[in-house]
């Protein structure tokens, strides 16, 4: 029994000794510096995911620090410290379709060089890189397809009933927003054209599902926009017992559709974040603004003389216009923050449209030649514009003299889609034929790429690579990458 009693004293002496040695060495010996966490750990990134941060459990060396940390593929950028934190900013969008590894291999305490960081490695990855156009094969034809580059998969998401006319990604890529026909109506007029949804799959959620977010009962639908960073929708109507007299715009946010109340206009760009919008209005271009906190298109700027809304840059901050000079020459001109605009770009050709990259720092636009006097051809091509130091640097030059192509510049800035269209005289009467400026049927089209654009701004460890043309083998129209 005593024997007993003097095991069982032993044993718990033991174990409190343990505890007090333990917290006397986590109280003198705090422990190993380690990575406590990541702000990308596990997730999926898109264009405008552009800082992580690491925190710290002490204070370290930052030389050391970032002497070891490395990204798996590269993704080049600047650090920065906020305390324990570190921060780190990319100078382009990380690519698409790609796994990425975050590794620290190295480092140490601030001042103690005896006291190495934990190695730490995490994961992420960047979201699929795909499309969505307009399908012109037999069974695709006038309906909406989805092709995912990374997961080589191609999904038809609208169904054959419905012709789409127009549409525009949502910003999680979760759906699409789009107007068309219905090919079984009636009497089928242009102008009937309803609003859907339709969800794309992408993130896991089943495909093709639609939803009717405006019909054309009371209102036909002339023109509409989609914010690129929230679901906000601006549709420009008529009422169909009095267009002339109740013509003008409207407002979709938030499950709520209101009128718009301001002047009409022509053409308008919503800004990525729908809290204002740039219309063609009086020989110029308005701002107005459509905050709930201010009053409903309160005008902002004017610009007048201006004819035309190219692109916003990402951040709302830069506006791209086309200004038609007397001497028959166009101009691209740039405002940043509503200031007075920058003149680009003066050429005697034409400009057909030009988009900011994800950064702002480079205008690509697609533009056509001069109209040659012999063959009266023009021919188009596309330039990349340095905001910088107005540097213009020609990517392609197409063999063909069609105006209506249409391009795309991919949210990672890595590629240009563009639709190559097939065209014949205007045989088919039916309102849902796809057609041309000029009033041509477009029977078909491929889909090509303009890759790669990395290159832009070399530099002795990444030359410059020549850009190429290359054909994707996909049928279809007016593509959209998928943000």
């Amino acid at each position: 029994m005593g024997q007993q009693i003097k095991r069982r004293t032993v044993i718990v002496l033991a174990i409190v000794l343990a505890v007090l040695s333990t917290l006397i060495v986590v109280t003198v010996y705090p422990g190993t510096p380690r990575v406590r966490s990541f702000s990308w750990t596990d997730r999926q990134i898109h264009y405008h995911d552009r800082e992580f941060s690491l925190r710290f459990s002490h204070v370290v060396d930052h030389q050391s620090v970032e002497a070891n940390l490395t990204l798996d593929p590269a993704l080049p950028g600047q650090v920065r410290w906020d305390g324990r934190d570190l921060i780190y900013t990319l100078d382009q969008p990380a690519p698409y379709g790609f796994d990425y590894t975050l590794r620290l291999a190295g480092g140490h305490r601030a001042n103690k060089p005896q006291a190495p960081l934990a190695p730490f490695e995490a994961r992420f990855r960047s979201a699929d890189r795909a499309i969505a156009y307009i399908g012109t094969e037999p069974d695709e034809r006038g309906r909406l397809v989805l092709y995912n580059f990374t997961r080589d998969a191609k999904t038809v998401l609208t169904p054959p009933d419905l012709s789409v006319m127009d549409y525009y990604p949502y910003p999680d890529s979760d759906k699409l927003l789009f107007s068309a026909l219905d090919r079984n109506a009636n009497d089928q007029r242009l102008l009937d054209v309803q609003l859907y949804s339709v969800t794309t799959g992408i993130n896991g959620e089943p495909s093709g599902r639609l939803t009717k977010i405006l019909d054309d009962s009371q209102y036909q639908t002339l023109q509409f926009a989609l914010a690129s960073r929230n679901e906000t929708i601006v549709v420009q109507r008529a009422n169909r017992q009095n267009p002339g007299a109740n013509f003008g715009l409207w407002l979709v946010r938030e499950g709520e559709t209101a009128p718009v109340h301001t002047e009409p206009g022509g053409l308008f760009t919503l800004k990525p974040d729908g809290s204002a919008i740039a219309l063609a209005q009086r020989e110029g271009i308005a701002i107005l603004s459509l905050d709930p906190l201010i009053d409903p298109a309160q005008l902002i700027v004017f610009f007048p003389e201006f004819g035309r809304v190219l692109d916003i840059s990402d951040d709302g901050q830069q506006l791209a216009m086309l200004r038609f000079n007397p001497n028959y020459t166009q101009a691209i001109c740039v405002s940043v923050n509503e200031a007075v605009p920058q003149e680009l770009l003066t050429l005697t050709g034409t400009v057909i449209d030009a988009q900011f990259d994800a950064t702002g720092q480079t205008l690509y636009a697609l533009l056509l030649t001069e109209l040659e006097t012999e063959t009266y051809q023009e021919q188009p091509y596309i330039v990349a514009i340095d905001l910088k130091d107005l540097t213009v640097t020609e990517l392609a030059r197409f063999e063909t003299n069609q105006r209506d192509l249409q391009f795309g510049l991919s949210p990672d800035g890595q590629a240009i889609i563009f639709d190559q269209l097939q065209t014949a005289a205007p045989q088919d009467k039916r309102l849902d034929t796809p057609r041309t400026t000029s009033g041509e049927a477009i029977v078909g089209g491929d889909l090509r790429v303009i890759v790669p654009l990395s290159n832009l701004r070399p530099t002795p460890e990444r030359p410059a690579i020549e850009p190429t043309i290359e054909t994707l083998g996909l049928a279809g129209i007016r593509p959209h990458w998928l943000p």
